[in-house]
């Protein structure tokens, strides 16, 4: 029989638990949502403008009003509380808002969110995180304001029923 201190075995395990925990967690941390920067730019990166200046986005917005879609999943995964059709044009102005502003973002931890700043003199607009199990993670419900969330879910409920009314087949 083998005698192993006792201070090797709780040293050992003090360093082993924490490890085997994590092991078990229910979901892994990804990188791609680690800090709220990696967020961010997995964000601007389902658009492919991870790479662009903030000029260039600008430009492209004003000429085209609008990017293309390269990764849906990983942009939905973006968001804490994206469910589903009507939480497209909420992500979509959160998506807006972080684009339009990108080299200027201004990370700031209140409490247990993160407040993004795209612009750091308007601080009346800004962009919530939340740190999941998962990784950081953006608030629709928190970062789009109450009326421009009731005007676009109303917008998209109008489309909706417009489509079900020409006889659309909808998700």
């Amino acid at each position: 029989m083998v005698r192993v201190p006792a201070h090797s075995f709780l040293a050992s395990l003090i360093v082993v638990t924490p490890l085997a925990l994590s092991a078990c967690a229910d979901a892994p941390r990804e990188m791609r949502f680690d800090t709220p920067e990696a967020t961010l730019e997995t964000l601007l990166g389902a658009f492919g403008v991870e790479d662009q200046t903030q000029e260039e986005v600008q430009r492209h917005l004003r000429s085209r009003g609008r990017f293309d879609l390269q990764d849906e999943e990983t942009y939905h995964a973006c968001f804490v509380d994206f469910d589903g059709p009507a939480s497209e044009a909420l992500a979509g102005y959160v998506f807006g808002t972080v684009a339009a502003g990108k080299d200027q973002l201004r990370i700031v931890h209140v409490g247990d969110k993160v407040h993004v700043y795209p612009d750091p003199e308007r601080r009346e607009r800004y962009v919530v995180m939340f740190n999941t199990d998962t990784g950081y993670r953006i608030s629709l419900r928190e970062s789009v304001p109450a009326e421009v969330r009731r005007a676009l879910l109303q917008e998209h409920e109008r489309i909706d029923n417009r489509n079900r009314r020409a006889g659309a087949v909808l998700e």
